[in-house]
């Protein structure tokens, strides 16, 4: 996206908007982020300073990733990050897009969540503030639709966003909404109260299984502090099936320097957490945690495939529950695991609800179009009773939708 070093300002509000690349912000520009980040209404590390320039750095379209703004006097109100996305290409991980250029929050081929950083304090004011930018077709690289991917479906957030699109008179369509695993706190521990009883003697048995087997006590470390155990983060990670798949850090270049450095600021500031799962020295299992305001934020788990059957990940997690509430003061822990993770939500009391949200953003004709996109998804798309009645009709309809450029797409991400 080519926009100038200070932006392109929007005057449409006493809270100006612009959108800058993030490899051209200013130590002032980073200092106001910053403190935005520790008043957000909603936390939300995966847009803050420390995990965005890491990615402006190091990732293939660094140079492409901009922060759209909501400011006045030096001072951050709200923002997010975008990418521009031709119409040939995929905008996020759960839409499909529509063959037109979009705007898409997902800057990152992983994407954990996708909710904004807005401060409460004048909070649709900023949301139209933020919405206002990307409508301006003056823009070097304009587009139709602009996509928050995993927005939280339920915060004031996501109210903002409805109530600044309706005061722009904007067309704004959910278009789809899915449940993810979370533990909230609790006065006692009582976590597994609904769990299968039989279900916690067997995590106790395959733990007790996996230490006879090492010669050994199981373990449950945290080594947030120790810089080394990224590595071995990385390497089993690349030591998997997710290397073969291509979706492990080490198949896509820039992404191991990415994690360092993220990494290394989280930990810089006491808020990364690594839960290894060891006997010995042996590394079995690991989970990687971020804090974000009152809450943990769950963003790797990978484990030793050599020992597979004993299920290591599933002995991480569930002592993760016992962890969360005697060793931390976090109010939740959000796993930010993909849709439809049957383990974990058997794992996990709570639940979190995220969706993909679509804002048109482009003219008159664009917005015409987007409408009845809107209404033919409301019909048929993924989260229709079309789809859910009529499973075997799926294919037709989608071959049909497809050459108008709404074919849907109902499969997990």
């Amino acid at each position: 996206m080519r926009v100038s070093r200070r932006g392109v300002e929007s005057t449409d509000s006493p809270v100006n908007g612009r959108i800058s690349l993030v490899n051209k912000l200013s130590d002032d520009d980073v200092l106001a982020w910053r403190d935005l980040a520790s008043h957000a209404v909603q936390p939300n590390p995966l847009y803050e300073a420390e995990c965005l320039i890491p990615s402006a750095r190091y990732f293939s379209n660094g140079g492409e990733i901009a922060l759209v703004v909501a400011e006045e006097g030096g001072r951050f109100f709200g923002c997010f990050p975008v990418a521009w996305v031709a119409g040939n290409v995929r905008p996020s991980i759960t839409w499909p897009g529509i063959r037109r250029p979009s705007f898409s929050t997902q800057v990152r081929r992983l994407d954990y969540d996708g909710t904004p950083l807005l401060r409460e304090e004048r909070g649709v004011e900023t949301a139209v503030t933020l919405l206002s930018v990307l409508r301006r077709r003056d823009l070097d690289q304009a587009a139709d639709v602009l996509v928050f991917e995993a927005l939280d479906a339920d915060g004031p957030v996501a109210s903002f966003i409805a109530a600044a699109a309706e005061q722009l008179k904007v067309p704004i369509h959910t278009y789809r909404t899915w449940t993810r695993p979370l533990v909230r706190r609790r006065e006692e521990p009582t976590y597994r109260s609904s769990s299968d009883y039989q279900s916690d003697r067997k995590i106790a048995k395959l733990r007790r299984q996996l230490g006879e087997k090492l010669g050994g006590e199981v373990a449950i470390v945290d080594r947030g502090d120790d810089a080394a155990a990224l590595e071995q983060v990385i390497s089993l990670e690349a030591a998997g099936y997710k290397l073969k798949a291509g979706v492990a850090m080490m198949a896509h270049p820039g992404e191991a320097e990415w994690f360092r450095e993220m990494c290394a600021q989280f930990r810089a500031e006491h808020r990364l957490h690594l839960y290894c799962l060891q006997v010995g020295d042996s590394v079995i299992a690991m989970q990687l945690m971020v804090r974000g305001g009152e809450g943990l934020f769950g963003l790797q788990t990978i484990f030793d495939e050599g020992f597979a059957k004993y299920s290591p990940g599933i002995i991480l997690h569930d002592e993760l529950l016992d962890r969360f509430h005697h060793e931390t003061d976090a109010q939740w822990h959000d796993t930010c695991t993909y849709a439809g993770n049957e383990t974990l939500l058997r794992l996990y009391p709570d639940r979190r609800s995220v969706s993909t949200v679509l804002v048109a953003v482009g003219g008159p004709v664009a917005s015409n179009y987007f409408r009845l996109y809107a209404s033919v998804q409301e019909l048929l798309g993924v989260d229709s009773a079309f789809r859910r009645r009529h499973p075997r009709l799926c294919g037709a309809l989608d071959s049909a939708l497809s050459k108008l450029g709404m074919r849907p797409r109902y499969n997990a991400p």
